[in-house]
């Protein structure tokens, strides 16, 4: 008698992976998530430094503007009788008058006395004492601009040479840096170089 003996069919379930096949996947998987963080670090970065160069070079700009737009004026003695002019011009510090009334003379609280200089990394602008126009009166200061790192004025006279004689000013070349912090990549620098006309000499 023949008997007929079927082999079993043997079924393959071909929708898993093996353990390999995950391993390799959860190892190219990590490979693309570092490399996603890393750029993602970089332009954090890279952003967080430009924003504190931009921010450095708007706040740069507006203080040196601001003093520039004084400057000019030193010196501004319509009559002749208030002594209109530079009393301090050294390399950092700068102090002048302006009679911006135009009444012949240094009126107190009137802001006619002006100086420019640093405390420490800030830029300073002294207004003249309310009680005594001869006199700068340190309540009257005003902070212009933090992170200064430093700040330089060069008198010249009509010739464009350099000159240490308050009357032969008449212009300034005024340079000044400010540092900021930018995050991991340390900090940010930006110098700038205005040179003022004076409009009354």
């Amino acid at each position: 008698m023949i008997t007929n003996k079927r082999r079993p069919i043997a079924f393959h379930d071909n929708s898993g992976f093996t353990m390999v096949e995950l391993l390799v996947a959860m190892a190219a998987s990590l490979i693309l998530m570092a490399a996603v963080v890393g750029m993602y670090t970089v332009l954090t970065r890279s952003y967080t430094t430009e924003t504190a160069r931009a921010s450095v070079q708007q706040d740069l700009r507006a203080g040196l503007a601001l003093m520039c737009q004084d400057i000019q004026h030193a010196g501004l003695d319509p009559l002749g009788t208030a002594g209109g002019g530079f009393t301090v011009s050294s390399a950092t510090d700068i102090e002048f008058i302006a009679d911006m009334d135009y009444d012949g003379a240094v009126t107190a609280g009137n802001n006619e006395r002006v100086r420019y200089h640093l405390n420490g990394s800030q830029l300073i602008q002294s207004l003249d004492n309310p009680a005594d126009p001869n006199d700068l009166d340190d309540s009257n200061n005003a902070v212009l601009l933090d992170n200064v790192s430093d700040l330089s004025f060069v008198y010249l006279d009509q010739d464009g040479n350099v000159t240490a004689t308050a009357d032969e000013i008449r212009s300034i070349q005024i340079e000044m840096t400010v540092q900021a912090p930018a995050g991991r990549a340390g900090t940010v620098a930006r110098t700038l170089t205005e040179r003022v006309r004076l409009r009354n000499t």
